[in-house]
């Protein structure tokens, strides 16, 4: 009777010491920030349609999971630090909001369509790079058009490779550090699209 107690109490351990061990850690969801609104420029009178779309991103980056940057060769998707919606609309999104913001008197138009539609401007982006280490910096490597409807009707491409410092070592800090960078590229954007309006 004593051995088989013993026998029970160690089998109760014995579980108890199994089901912490399979404990998931609890998984987190991080989303992008637009920019600033204290940084919208001043227009003219301009009231433009801008079309944002579509933007491309590699298969290997456009995942549920966080990818982050192990070394030149080696990405790694971390199953427990997720995007908290499509990465990729996400994205598209940002950078709509953002110009919207550069631009006050725009019109922003979402979508991955290439036809132009009643529109006075498209941007085209194609994301070829778009990660970093934790805790050390961030790129983004991106070409990108923008294609200005009318009379004079006119295609500029231009290519932007940006690096933003994550400024810490955990995903928070990763993501905010994609944030800016996004914030960036939209700024760039927005440059074009006011320059092409003076002319």
């Amino acid at each position: 009777m004593k051995a088989r107690t013993i026998f029970m109490v160690s089998l109760i351990a014995l579980t108890g010491l199994f089901a912490g061990c399979g404990t998931s850690p609890k998984t987190q969801l991080y989303i992008l920030n637009t920019m600033d609104t204290n940084a919208s420029a001043k227009m003219d009178d301009a009231d433009i349609v801008i079309k944002v779309g579509p933007v491309s991103l590699p298969s290997s980056l456009d995942k549920e999971p966080i990818v982050t940057r192990i070394d030149s060769n080696r990405l790694f998707a971390d199953e427990f630090n997720r995007w908290g919606g499509d990465y990729q609309n996400d994205i598209e999104r940002i950078l709509g909001e953002n110009i919207s913001i550069l631009l006050p008197e725009s019109k922003i138009n979402l979508s991955r369509e290439t036809v132009l539609s009643p529109n006075d401007f498209q941007v085209i982006i194609n994301v070829r790079e778009f990660d970093g280490k934790l805790g050390g910096i961030v790129t983004l490597n991106a070409n990108w058009t923008v294609v200005k409807k009318g009379k004079k009707k006119s295609v500029v491409t231009k290519k932007s490779i940006i690096k933003e410092n994550a400024n810490g070592s955990n995903y928070e800090h990763y993501v905010a550090a994609q944030s800016r960078l996004l914030a960036k590229l939209s700024q760039e954007i927005a440059d074009e699209i006011g320059g092409q309006l003076e002319k």
